[in-house]
């Protein structure tokens, strides 16, 4: 009997539980879920700070809002003069690779673009550093972008690898 009502217990504590998470994620803020329109001001009071803001040649200024380390996506949200939303758009793809320039580009300017990474490297022996962002190609694949910077913040290259997190669980998983 007390075995039953435990395990009835523990049942119930669990289906608690399951209800409470899907409850709190039913309820998380996305830069996807943004409406048009919405003012600067009613984005970060639903998003919170950006984490970079920055003045485009069109006169709007580009929200940036990174989703890493568990999501694969940093949002661009784009607010006119007038403060409002007129754009949205997903900012962590291949096409965009192209506006880094190794020699060139610095922390600062891939932090305007994507903004907090899924984890940060560093390469003690030849004094340089990485940051991983972590996406997915245009063919649905699991990748990571590896920007890596010299000891003076400097872009010296871009790589583009799998995503070693999910790499790691397909190694990790038991078949029997």
């Amino acid at each position: 009997m007390r075995i039953a009502l435990s395990f009835r217990l523990a049942g119930a504590a669990l289906c608690a539980a399951a209800l409470l998470g899907s409850a709190a994620l039913s309820g998380c803020a996305h830069p996807q879920l943004v409406e048009l329109g919405e003012s600067a001001d009613e984005v970060v009071a639903y998003l919170g700070e950006p984490q970079a803001k920055t003045p485009m040649p069109d006169g709007t200024v580009r929200y940036t809002y990174s989703v890493q380390p568990f999501g694969q996506e940093v949002w661009w949200l784009f607010v006119d003069q007038n403060g409002r939303v007129v754009s949205r758009e997903q900012g962590l793809q291949e096409k965009y690779f192209k506006l880094l320039t190794p020699g060139k580009s610095t922390e600062a300017d891939v932090w305007a673009l994507w903004g907090k990474c899924a984890e940060k490297y560093e390469f003690r022996l030849v004094n340089e550093h990485a940051w991983m962002y972590r996406f997915r190609d245009k063919g649905g694949f699991d990748m990571a972008v590896w920007p890596q910077f010299d000891v003076n913040g400097v872009l010296r290259s871009l790589d583009v690898t799998e995503d070693p997190w999910k790499n790691n669980d397909r190694n990790n998983f038991m078949s029997f």
